[in-house]
């Protein structure tokens, strides 16, 4: 068993590795990655978790960060690089206090300092964020509430999108993403709308490539991505049936060794069974048939000649969703199969494919996403997807936060049970769960740990307010002298704010410091804390490391107890890498 000791360096060279990969590719003026390989194939992307997962990464602390990235990622679906960005300024503002104190970092050191961060995770920053910064962005959103009304939700998406897309699809995917949430809401309960969209995006968006993404459309039915095996007009609604079996299974395979009577009789009765299976439809008024499997000739002849619509080879998930929303009726005689209203059935054209579209009667709708090239289009469908994970995080947030607040004062008439559009949206900017992207988080939050009085850990409040100033400095590296005016102008206005706060009538207006025309969306606080939360628990988890030992053992993931014989009778196993305490 080989080992091999893990020091504070080490941290800081494999986080600062990845960094270097994702700093360049941070906010809308950041660029996109071309990744080649030694077969001519490429990809060019900048969405974080793509070019962390694209990474071929060998050290085990760096697959061991990418673990975090990814969970962090799966809860919020948004700081994917400015997790890494963080992560790799933290370290070295540990490093550098302890040169400035002139002594190396002792492993236990190292997990008192950790253990110390996590607690202000727990503490300062629950704290600072729900008494401090909340009530700040209550009051921003209150004061400029004449140019954020009614447009929360475009903000949203806005703010989300920008620093993962190049400058010209902003507009593009922002306009198609809340055309889609409209059309699929239609005035119903927006939280159930958000969660809907979130589960079943893989059915509800259909990726094109070949097209510019100005050709990116929000199309009413479902689109299903294969064609009509027969085809005929239908004149409005139309009852459907779905098959998950072909209808003449059981009669298609015959045994190599029957007689040529016994065969004949056979095939007979078979094709006389499947002729009343098929009246049978005739007589239910089915028009169109949906099969997950391929049909034997003869039914495609039998809908030719009864102008029956057939579709084949759909994804059977795809048939489940569409039985699940349109109160599918099953019927008892096999193979199964389950009678659904559609309200229409058409034909689209999407690129150099042909593809058929089912309306129902759920109003459900399509998103098109179309790009020129697969990276483009992969890129398109992870930020799109990534949006309605982010928009579900926050309502979810914003639901709990008014339970909270219905608990404590029972009179109060606002029912998270249903909410419209415009109750969600503007009780979460009265409530101070949103604020403009660009940095303000980062300096309200550097501004606020370096002066909390009742911190019981100064030196770990330090340290996390001087690595928050990472990410605003990293979106203007461009023009680092208009970051600084920027933090020079806003802390001041937030010192007079702060001095005046307990006066409303003598309370400044707040700006931000940034020209207002620059804040072109809004980002989600609560997702902002648990960024750093999960950063702080990754650095816990990274300092906390002693050794890295490589074994052949296979890694075991939970308690397992075996007896000495079983051990024994094992048989040889693979080389892996497994990450230890000292």
């Amino acid at each position: 068993m080989q080992e091999e000791c893990v020091s504070l360096q080490v941290c800081v060279s494999v986080v600062g590795a990845l960094e270097c990969v994702v700093r360049r590719c941070l906010g809308p003026d950041g660029g996109s990655v071309l990744f080649t390989r030694d077969t001519g194939e490429t990809l060019i992307t900048r969405h974080g978790q793509s070019l962390l997962n694209t990474l071929h990464l060998q050290h085990p602390m760096a697959r061991m960060v990418l673990d975090c990235v990814c969970a962090h990622a799966k809860a919020t679906a948004d700081g994917t690089k400015s997790f890494i960005l963080l992560l790799a300024t933290l370290l070295r503002g540990i490093e550098d206090s302890h040169m400035r104190r002139k002594g190396p970092w002792s492993i236990p050191n190292l997990r008192n300092l950790a253990n110390r961060l996590l607690a202000v995770s727990r503490n300062e920053l629950d704290n600072v964020v729900t008494h401090k910064i909340t009530p700040y962005a209550s009051l921003y959103c209150s004061h400029h509430s004449y140019k954020l009304e009614g447009s929360a939700l475009d903000l949203l998406i806005g703010g989300y999108i920008s620093g993962r897309v190049g400058i010209g699809q902003v507009d593009v995917l922002k306009r198609v993403l809340s055309e889609f949430y409209h059309k699929v809401n239609q005035d119903q309960n927006a939280v159930e709308t958000i969660s809907f969209i979130h589960s079943n995006f893989s059915f509800l968006h259909t990726p094109v490539t070949g097209l510019p993404v100005g050709c990116s459309e929000v199309i009413e039915g479902l689109v299903v991505t294969c064609d009509w095996s027969v085809w005929t007009e239908p004149a409005g609604s139309v009852k459907a049936l779905i098959l998950y079996e072909s209808i003449g299974a059981s009669f298609v395979a015959v045994g190599e060794n029957i007689s040529v009577c016994i065969q004949r009789d056979y095939l007979h009765r078979s094709e006389n069974i499947m002729k009343q299976k098929l009246a049978s439809l005739l007589d239910l008024q089915v028009r169109v048939v949906l099969s997950s499997m391929k049909q034997p000739e003869i039914v495609l002849q039998w809908a030719r000649l009864n102008n029956v619509s057939l579709l084949e080879c759909v994804d059977s998930a795809q048939l489940d969703f569409l039985s699940n929303f349109s109160a599918a009726e099953t019927l008892s005689y096999p193979p199964l199969q389950h009678l659904v209203m559609l309200k229409s059935c058409r034909r689209v054209q999407l690129g150099g494919h042909r593809y058929a579209c089912l309306g129902m009667f759920s109003h459900t709708h399509t998103l098109v996403l179309c790009a020129p090239v697969p990276g483009l289009l992969d890129q398109a469908v992870c930020v799109s997807q990534g949006v309605f994970a982010m928009l579900k995080h926050l309502s979810e947030s914003f639901c709990q936060t008014l339970a909270s607040d219905q608990s404590q004062s029972p009179c109060s008439d606002q029912s998270q049970s249903a909410l419209s559009s415009q109750d969600l949206w503007g009780g979460i900017m009265r409530s101070g769960g949103v604020l403009p992207v660009g940095g303000m988080f980062e300096f309200l939050l550097h501004y606020f740990l370096l002066n909390e009085r009742n911190s019981c850990d100064p030196e770990s409040c330090r340290l996390l307010a001087e690595a928050l100033l990472c990410l605003p400095r990293t979106l203007y590296a461009h023009n680092l002298r208009r970051f600084l005016n920027f933090q020079t102008r806003f802390l001041d206005e937030l010192k007079e704010w702060d001095k005046t706060k307990e006066r409303e009538s003598e309370m400044p207006e707040l700006k931000f410091g940034f020209n207002e025309s620059s804040a072109s969306g809004l980002e989600s606080v609560s997702g902002k804390k648990q960024l750093l939360v999960s950063v702080l628990q990754c650095l816990h988890r990274l300092l906390c490391v002693g050794a890295v030992l490589h074994t052949r053992s296979p890694l075991c993931t939970g308690l397992q107890t075996h007896s000495e014989e079983e051990e024994e009778e094992k048989p040889e196993r693979s080389n892996s890498t497994q990450t230890t305490d000292a």
